[in-house]
């Protein structure tokens, strides 16, 4: 798993790469990064499908670890689709981020289309939800634990179910068929929330759910997550304000 994130993050940063050379107007190595850029899509998209479902597998070595209503031998397959619908609408939520705060940097024609191509991307986060949702189902039916759903637990497993997969899903389809990007974006705000929630359930809450003592976080521990995200917010700020990433260069107008 180690390797895979390894590799995937080589090849994001191989792909970024021509935004980087004409920042700095490095015409021979832009052309080279260009030449590369669809062989790096190709195996950048092989390797988030071996990371993300290694995520998964990785908790089928503590089968007597995990509460049964989250352990099920699905559990890579349902980690790789729900990082689909999850970065479907990562990106629904971001360039709608970037069109807000920083409408400047965001190509004239990417503004004026962005509504058309949010819907397009709803469209596909709604059929992905749904698989989700039936693969979740199958799996509570090959394990046989109906019973659990009753427990404390398998509250939390309804309202993860209900309020963060057949929501956001019904929200895409209701966006997608009226036409309004704002519901679309709603519903991809509840489509992240319920992959961070499922992420922690299974890592966090369902995991060593027999133990009398149970540990989460720690004060400074929220504190280093909270510094990170904005470093990462400030880098990513900067980066867009300075590199062609959400519009063309001027120089390379037309050129893609």
């Amino acid at each position: 798993m180690a390797w895979h994130v390894a590799l995937y993050l080589s090849t994001q940063f191989v792909e970024f790469c021509p935004a980087v050379f004409e920042w700095l107007g490095v015409d021979r190595f832009r052309r080279w990064a260009l030449k590369v850029t669809i062989g790096a899509t190709i195996f950048g998209v092989i390797l988030s499908t071996l990371h993300q479902s290694a995520l998964g597998a990785l908790l089928l070595l503590a089968p007597a670890k995990m509460h049964p209503l989250w352990y099920s031998p699905y559990l890579p397959l349902l980690f790789f689709v729900s990082s689909i619908f999850g970065g479907l609408s990562m990106i629904i939520v971001e360039s709608t981020l970037i069109r807000r705060f920083l409408p400047q940097r965001m190509d004239p024609g990417n503004r004026q289309t962005l509504d058309g191509l949010t819907l397009g991307l709803g469209k596909g986060a709604a059929l992905t939800l749904f698989t989700y949702f039936a693969l979740k189902m199958v799996a509570l039916a090959h394990g046989h634990h109906w019973d659990l759903l009753g427990t404390n637990y398998g509250v939390w497993f309804v309202v993860e179910m209900l309020g963060f997969v057949l929501v956001p899903c019904f929200l895409f389809v209701a966006g997608v068929r009226k036409a309004r990007a704002g519901i679309v974006r709603l519903a991809a705000v509840f489509a992240i929330a319920g992959v961070i929630a499922n992420r922690f359930t299974v890592s966090m809450f369902a995991f060593n759910w027999e133990l009398p003592h149970r540990e989460f976080f720690y004060g400074k521990e929220v504190l280093v997550v909270g510094t990170i995200l904005a470093i990462e917010i400030l880098v990513y700020r900067w980066i867009v304000n300075r590199l062609p990433v959400h519009m063309e260069h001027p120089r390379y107008e037309g050129s893609h």
